[in-house]
């Protein structure tokens, strides 16, 4: 197992840097092509606005969704996006199905093949809304696009429950840490950025407590 962790890191870091390299080809093709570059102070002000909005996502989602992810799940979800909604669920899911746990050799070999496949149905799907969805989505009644913002609370809902289930107090603790801690953060105008990277800390260390005591009572 740790030599395949070892290629899936290689690999991993590889696809990751041609993946962030790409990012900056369509900025290039701008400089060459037409001559059209950000200068130095517009670059800080943009990655400015960025860190505000994203800075705590950054530390949140790795915490968040490794566990569910594995290392492979990790490295794709990174470069083909949608790893709450989409690679999670998906994930979660296929391990459901075959009777495996997150975080074992088994989970992660079948989490890494649910999300691979999930990359190819989704592409598959977006390219052929991108297509006819603008006809389509303007159709739908009201009742129904207004529901689509409820739909990623929903998916996490879901994939939460799946999980607590499993062992159901450290489930249900972190459930009230997050409403109790949901309500004092809101009551006292605490950003839903650091809401969200305090509770995702304290369901971790939630976690980290049940299992140590456990492991103590089985000793």
């Amino acid at each position: 197992m740790n030599e395949f962790n070892r290629k899936v890191v290689k690999i991993g870091t590889i696809t990751v840097s041609c993946a962030i390299i790409a990012n900056f080809l369509p900025v290039l093709y701008f400089w060459i092509a037409y001559g059209e570059i950000p200068t130095g102070s517009q670059l800080f002000s943009i990655f400015g606005v960025i860190f505000a909005a994203s800075a705590v996502s950054w530390i949140v989602q790795p915490l968040s969704y490794y566990g569910g992810l594995g290392m492979v799940g990790t490295y794709i979800a990174w470069i083909s996006g949608s790893a709450a909604d989409i690679r999670l669920p998906a994930i979660n899911m296929a391990q459901r199905v075959t009777d495996t746990e997150a975080s074992t050799p088994e989970g992660d070999a079948i989490g890494a093949m649910a999300m691979a496949s999930s990359v190819f149905t989704t592409v598959a799907v977006i390219s052929l809304f991108a297509l006819v969805g603008s006809q389509i989505i303007p159709m739908l009644p009201a009742v129904i696009t207004d529901s689509f913002k409820y739909m990623q609370a929903a998916l996490f809902a879901a994939v939460f429950v799946n999980m607590a289930v499993k062992n159901l107090k450290p489930g249900m603790t972190t459930l009230v840490f997050g409403m109790l801690g949901y309500a004092g953060m809101k009551a006292i105008g605490l950003s839903s950025a650091w809401m969200t990277l305090i509770i995702v800390v304290g369901g971790l260390v939630i976690g980290i407590l049940f299992v140590n005591r456990n492991a103590g009572k089985k000793a």
